[in-house]
């Protein structure tokens, strides 16, 4: 607060007061805000900061009660402002830990069952949250993704398996919020090649397994680009990998010697790709009637079928589980690696005259 002395009163009204100060700037004040009647030519001592002014007749014996008053009236003001404004801080502020904790902390309430009145407390708290989730798929919330109606700061639960846990890693991104979470893939239907992202603690998915089932409670957050993300607040582990999905993995492992030698009987079936297309092989071969001129083993253990239909050649690739497809694409007039974005839990075929460069030209067994 500055004190400015010896500034006069020069202009009186029924509402304002006119004073000059000895820099011969001027100041409005309202006369109601006066705790003296003012004359002009009155000598006034000034009191303000940003948000207070304070304006007192030139002390004197009988007039000093009157500037004493004024700075006490000035001083509780500014202390019970500040006493308003720590005692009201944000209560729209929200984190996904915050809200994570609460779960776990009336999870373990509700199951160690301490005493009736922490019970109590649990199931009323976990009563509350359930009324806020939706239940929903992660289909269904793809789709809301895609087309705008997924809800920032809404509660959804879903079940899903687990995916891609080679690509599970630390989040990497602007999002700050993120920095201690994990992103891991689940499948959906609506995307079969990649699955969907999940956001979540790396403490909440030790042991898991690529193929299990989990029921999982997330939190839709988005960042300052209004970029959406899928953040877990809680996780249950329904399934771990069961011995009929390993048997189905196992038989679409190929008989790569017995493909050398002309039998096909270990990739026999249809394949068919995103774009429509599709190939069916029989024991003997391919059943289009194109023909396979030859057959050779890479050092990476594909195998590589050179064809020949109507007039025009071409080369089939066929990448057991495990493997990479050398994918390619032109940027800046330059052709460039691209990271393999197949299933690489399954066999896959691909069919091309160059490098491939399209995952949904990849074909994958459906019978």
């Amino acid at each position: 607060m500055k004190n400015k002395k010896h500034n006069q009163i020069i202009q009186v009204s029924e509402t304002h007061i006119i004073i000059r100060f000895h820099t011969n700037e001027t100041l409005n004040v309202p006369i109601n805000e006066l705790t003296f009647h003012p004359k002009v030519n009155d000598i006034v001592e000034v009191y303000q900061n940003q948000n207070h002014v304070v304006v007192c007749p030139l002390p004197q014996n009988n007039k000093l009660w009157i500037l004493i008053s004024s700075i006490t009236l000035l001083l509780l003001t500014i202390i019970g402002s500040t006493f308003l404004f720590f005692r009201h801080p944000d209560r729209n502020i929200e984190t996904v830990d915050s809200h994570s904790s609460q779960q776990i902390s009336s999870t373990t309430s509700s199951s160690s069952a301490s005493s009736s009145s922490s019970s109590s407390t649990s199931t009323t708290s976990s009563s509350s949250n359930e009324d806020t989730i939706i239940d929903t798929t992660a289909e269904e919330l793809r789709d809301m993704e895609n087309d705008g109606r997924l809800k920032t700061g809404q509660l959804y639960r879903f079940t899903a398996e687990l995916t891609r846990q080679k690509f599970w890693e630390a989040y990497v991104g602007h999002f700050k919020a993120l920095n201690t979470y994990h992103t891991i893939w689940v499948k959906a239907s609506n995307a079969p090649m990649t699955g969907v992202q999940v956001q979540i603690k790396k403490s909440m998915i030790e042991g898991w397994q690529e193929g299990a089932t989990v029921t999982f409670t997330v939190k839709i957050m988005e960042d300052s680009e209004k970029f959406q993300f899928w953040v877990a607040t809680d996780a249950t582990l329904i399934t771990t990998p069961t011995e009929e999905k390993h048997t189905e993995n196992t038989t679409q492992e190929i008989d790569t010697q017995a493909i050398l030698k002309g039998n096909f009987s270990s990739i026999a079936g249809t394949w068919r790709n995103e774009k429509g297309n599709w190939v069916t092989f029989d024991n003997n071969g391919l059943t289009s009637g194109t023909k396979i001129e030859g057959i050779y083993l890479s050092n990476e253990n594909t195998l590589h079928l050179s064809l020949r239909g109507e007039g025009a050649g071409a080369s089939m690739g066929i990448y057991p589980p495990g493997t990479s497809i050398p994918m390619k694409r032109f940027e800046n007039n330059q052709m460039v690696s691209i990271e393999d974005p197949t299933d690489k839990s399954k066999t896959r075929i691909i069919i091309t005259q160059t490098h491939p460069s399209d995952e949904k030209a990849v074909y994958y067994k459906i019978d």
